[in-house]
């Protein structure tokens, strides 16, 4: 439902809340004056502006989940756990970027002014930071817990509880507040972010997943390699399927930890386990005993792999990724949105490194461009390339952006 419908549906108590929040003057005691009233203050483009700028980092993040989110709708225990997750440190150190392997040339490190525009750099507070930080402790107000953190997101008009008995104790989002706060949110994001000229040279894979996913299944169709006990296949099938491949990945060393992001992760290469757990998840291929074989039920799809599958690929890789990276969809939608120009990768990390949280030995860096971006560009959604002055550039590609069109209409 839309914000209007949903105001008529909500008691007048959380109307006068909403209300009071931005300084309505009307009758307090009339439904329908406090739904006008607020209905002509909270959809202005100033008012949105403002609100955004007075939220904290950790509401930020909470923000962001419920902008993106299509779960819905939320119990409270779905909302307290989403809090809890918003809350970690910056402070950590981040991994370098010239040790990631996105693309083959180094990368420049981290810098830049962060997401709420005060100064401090994504590897943790800069030194103007660090010498206000004494004098802006005193006037930060007391951290809300998180039961406060939802009563103030009702307060603001973007939280409502269900209005028929079932769903009563329920939360929902308006989809309109969605739509408007997405667009608010990325006008001031693309304000953060270095745009440039296009790069002599571009790598872009559009195309060439599917089309190794092609050979990999007629790889398994011939050879039936032979897999340990999980389905994950032996190493040397993984280099022949790699050499065989028109885009080479490197393989990962031993003794690299084995979870979190899906099938044969930390035994393949990171873009064949994008396939290869994609296929399983399809009953593409099957465990035979100690052997991969091809499914006879779905052999003929094989042979017609479309840019349908690509899609289908792309939602199969939000959902598995869910886990480790709880706010995926928003960051995808960002990294997409924030490059629909060519612009520096330094910039979008120096925008986006302060919304992620670190998944166990990867870092906020890592997540970004090994989890994230890395993917982006095998799946053709981004093209990336190199610029002498200002290190690595992004740019979606026109598939890319009528991708990110589909995977996030509202519904």
């Amino acid at each position: 439902m839309i914000l209007s419908e949903m105001l008529s549906y909500a008691d007048i108590s959380q109307l006068s809340s909403i209300a009071k929040r931005y300084g309505c003057e009307c009758n307090g005691h009339s439904k329908h004056e406090l739904i006008q009233s607020i209905l002509s203050n909270v959809q202005r483009k100033e008012v949105i502006a403002h609100s955004l700028e007075q939220l904290e980092l950790e509401e930020l993040r909470f923000l962001n989940y419920l902008l993106f989110e299509q779960m819905g709708p939320f119990s409270m225990e779905d909302l307290l756990a989403r809090v809890q997750q918003c809350r970690f440190d910056l402070t950590q150190k981040h991994q370098p970027a010239q040790q990631l392997e996105l693309i083959s040339a180094p990368m420049t490190g981290v810098s830049g002014e962060n997401v709420l525009g005060k100064g401090a750099s994504a590897n943790g507070k800069s030194k103007q930071s660090k010498r206000k930080s004494s004098k802006n402790d005193k006037k930060q107000s007391p951290q809300l817990t998180p039961r406060e953190m939802i009563v103030r997101f009702k307060s603001q008009g973007w939280l409502f509880n269900g209005h028929r008995a079932h769903d009563r104790y329920m939360f929902h989002v308006p989809t309109d507040f969605r739509i408007r706060y997405r667009q608010i949110l990325l006008g001031k994001l693309q304000k953060s972010v270095n745009y440039c000229e296009a790069p002599l040279q571009v790598d872009d894979e559009s195309g060439k997943l599917l089309q190794d996913m092609r050979l990999m299944l007629e790889y398994v169709d011939k050879h039936q390699p032979t897999a340990a006990a999980d389905g994950v296949m032996h190493r040397r099938a993984a280099l022949q399927i790699n050499e065989l491949c028109t885009v080479k990945d490197e393989l990962p060393s031993k003794g690299a930890w084995k979870f979190g992001y899906g099938k044969g992760f930390g035994e393949l290469p990171d873009r064949m386990t994008l396939m290869y757990d994609y296929m399983w998840s399809k009953k593409w291929i099957e465990l035979n005993y100690d052997r991969i074989m091809i499914n006879e039920a779905n052999r003929a799809h094989m042979h017609i792999l479309q840019r349908n599958d690509l899609f289908d690929m792309v939602q199969h890789w939000l959902k598995s990724y869910r886990t480790p990276i709880p706010n995926i969809r928003a960051l995808v939608y960002w990294v997409v949105t924030l490059s629909s120009s060519w612009c520096t990768l330094q910039s979008l990390e120096a925008v986006l490194l302060p919304l992620i949280k670190p998944y166990y030995f990867d870092s906020a860096t890592s997540v970004l461009h090994k989890r994230i971006i890395k993917p982006l560009k095998h799946f053709g959604i981004l093209q990336v390339g190199q610029q002498e002055q200002v290190g690595s550039v992004l740019q979606a590609s026109s598939y890319g952006k009528k991708m990110m069109t589909m995977l996030y209409a509202e519904r």
